[in-house]
C-alpha cells in the first residue's frame, strides 16, 4: 500500500482547487448577509484559498496517499458542515457546499466514504455550535442565492471532466489488458487460449453459414538443436523472427497463433482450399529462403499440415486434430515439406 494514490491524490487536488476557490464567494455571500467577525473570514480563505495546496502536500509526503486524501475529503465535509452554522443555517449556500462536498465523496470512495464524510459533516457542525454563537437564519437573499450560482453551474462540469477522462485511462487501460491477456509474450502473436476460441467461433460460422476456410499448423523443423547448440536466447530470435515472416506472408483476415513450444497455427478464414495450399506453399518457400540469412532463422524449415474444413467433422478439435496429424505426417516424409487434406 505504500506510495499508492498519487494519481488519486493529483486528480482531487485539481478539483479541489476548483471547488473551494468557486465555494468561498458562497460562504461569503453567506457571510455579508449575515455578517460575522475577522476571524471567520480569515479561516474561510484559508480553507479555499490555502487547504488545498497545504491538503495536497500531506498526501503526497504520507506513506499511503490514498488514505491520507481520503481522510483529507472527511475533512472537506467537517468544514463544510462548520459553515453551515456559521452562515447562520443560510439554506442555499449550506446545501449547495455541502451538497459539492458530498458529490466529491461518492465520486472518490463510493457510499463509505460518503458516510464517513456525512459524520464529519455532523462533527463540524456540532464544533460549530459549540464555538460560535448561533441564530437559526436560513432564509437566503437574491444576493446569496447568485453568489452560488457559479458553484452550481462550473464545479459539476470539472467533476465531470474529471470523470470522463478517468473513464478513459480505464477504457484504455482495460483494452491494453485484454490485448495481454490475448496474446503470447514471446511472439506477440494469439496466444492459445483466445485462437482455440476464434477457431471455435470459425468452426461454427463454416458449419452454419458454409463458409470455407482452412486450418494450418507448422512446426520449426530442428529447432530443438538451435537451443541446445546456441541457446534459448537466440532460439527466442528464431521464434519471433518466424512469427514476423508469418505476419508479412499471410493475409490481414488470417487468425496467426502461437499453439506452444515451436508449434504455430493459422486460422485461415473465408478461403478456397487450392488458394489456402497455394498460400501454405509459398509461405514454405520463403522460410527457405530465409533460413541461411544472418540471424533469422538460424537454419530453420517448417513442416506444415493443411486441413481444409468439412462438414462431417464433430467440433473443433476434430479439425485441430486432423491438421496435427498432417503436420506430424509431413515430419515423418522428411519435413520440409506439406501435407494437405482437401475438401
Amino acid at each position: 500500500m505504500i506510495g499508492k494514490g498519487v494519481r488519486f491524490v493529483k486528480r482531487i487536488y485539481q478539483l479541489r482547487v476548483i471547488g473551494l476557490s468557486i465555494g468561498f464567494f458562497c460562504v461569503a455571500a453567506g457571510f455579508l448577509q449575515n455578517p460575522v467577525g475577522w476571524p471567520l473570514w480569515a479561516l474561510l480563505a484559508f480553507h479555499g484559498y490555502l487547504w488545498p495546496h497545504l491538503a495536497y502536500r500531506l498526501a503526497l509526503r504520507s506513506k499511503i496517499p490514498y488514505r491520507a486524501e481520503r481522510l483529507n475529503l472527511v475533512i472537506d465535509t467537517a468544514f463544510g458542515g462548520f459553515w453551515l452554522i456559521a452562515m447562520q443555517g443560510n439554506l442555499v449556500p449550506g446545501a449547495v457546499i455541502l451538497a459539492m462536498l458530498s458529490m466529491d465523496n461518492i465520486a472518490a470512495g463510493g457510499t463509505r466514504l460518503f458516510l464517513r464524510g456525512l459524520v464529519g459533516s455532523v462533527v463540524g457542525a456540532l464544533l460549530g455550535l459549540l464555538l460560535l454563537d448561533f441564530r437559526f437564519l436560513p432564509q437566503s437573499d437574491i444576493y446569496t442565492v447568485v453568489a452560488c450560482l457559479p458553484m452550481l453551474a462550473l464545479y459539476p462540469l470539472a467533476l465531470g471532466k474529471s470523470t470522463y477522462d478517468m473513464s478513459k485511462k480505464l477504457a484504455e487501460r482495460s483494452r491494453e489488458f485484454e490485448t495481454v491477456s490475448q496474446r503470447d509474450g514471446l511472439t506477440g502473436l494469439l496466444n492459445r487460449r483466445y485462437w482455440e476460441t476464434l477457431l471455435i467461433e470459425e468452426f461454427n460460422i463454416c458449419r452454419e453459414r458454409k463458409q470455407r476456410s482452412s486450418l494450418l499448423l507448422l512446426d520449426l523443423d530442428h529447432f530443438k538443436n538451435i537451443n541446445d547448440t546456441h541457446g534459448h536466447l537466440v532460439g527466442d530470435e528464431v521464434l519471433k523472427n518466424f512469427a514476423q515472416l508469418l505476419r508479412d506472408n499471410l493475409r490481414a483476415d488470417d487468425l496467426i497463433g502461437r499453439y506452444g513450444g515451436e508449434e504455430f497455427v493459422v486460422i485461415l478464414r473465408d478461403i478456397s482450399f487450392s488458394e489456402a495450399e497455394t498460400l501454405a506453399a509459398r509461405l514454405i518457400e520463403q522460410v527457405r529462403r530465409h533460413r541461411h540469412e544472418h540471424n533469422s532463422l538460424w537454419g530453420c524449415t517448417i513442416s506444415a499440415g493443411l486441413v481444409s474444413f468439412h462438414g462431417d467433422m464433430e467440433a473443433h478439435y476434430s479439425w485441430l486434430q486432423r491438421a496435427d496429424n498432417a503436420m506430424y505426417r509431413a515430419k515423418d516424409r522428411g519435413r520440409d515439406c506439406l501435407v494437405a487434406e482437401g475438401e
